[in-house]
């Protein structure tokens, strides 16, 4: 992987989200620039929007921006940007769009083993993301034995978490559909975050 410095990005975009909502909540009145509250609340937008600049490479860049599809740009800085992982204001649709991608893609050998490998990891990562689903339909266009095998020793995981998101990817490879997606709701979605709700695993 090419180290582009995302988790430093993602920090400063993280830090500079949690800046704009402690300015806010100090907010008087928004149209008073004389105010020192507003001037910081302006800053600190000011500041968010220039690390969202910061946070992609050029060709993720142009397609957060649509100025180019996913479909534009290498196999190589999508899988970079997985491997990576950041956590950020809007990243996990950056992740979906190109999961969606790469499912579409002929991956050679190095390329297949590189997607496998990200989605085990992801597998294993505490919490339940919007994008999760994704990696489950991409995991269809990488299957072998050896991948399956990694998921059903995962599967077997004294966490049952990451038992239940192994189960969701071989339900995936399985053609299961209808109960991935039955299995999927039982997570409601708060903002950008999703709680879980019981809800058994797929059989």
């Amino acid at each position: 992987m090419r180290d582009f410095g995302y988790s430093r990005r993602a920090r400063d975009v993280n830090e500079a989200q949690a800046e704009v909502h402690a300015a806010f909540r100090e907010l008087v009145n928004r149209n008073d620039h004389g105010d020192p509250r507003t001037r910081r609340w302006l800053d600190a937008i000011e500041a968010f929007r220039t690390a969202c600049a910061r946070v992609y490479p050029d060709p993720l860049r142009q397609v957060d921006l649509g100025a180019k599809r996913a479909s534009q740009i290498d196999t190589a800085d999508m899988l970079d940007f997985l491997e990576a992982d950041p956590v950020f204001y809007r990243s996990g649709y950056m992740k979906e769009k190109l999961l969606t991608e790469l499912k579409r893609r002929k991956l050679n050998q190095h390329e297949v083993a590189r997607l496998q490998a990200i989605i085990v990891n992801v597998v294993q990562k505490p919490g339940y993301r919007r994008e999760f689903i994704r990696y489950c339909r991409a995991a269809v266009s990488v299957d072998d034995r050896r991948f399956r095998s990694e998921l059903e020793a995962l599967e077997r995981s004294v966490n049952p978490d990451v038992g239940q998101r192994a189960n969701w990817v071989l339900a995936a490879l399985g053609g299961k559909w209808l109960d991935l997606k039955k299995a999927a709701r039982g997570y409601e979605r708060h903002g950008d975050k999703y709680s879980q709700t019981p809800k058994p695993r797929v059989q």
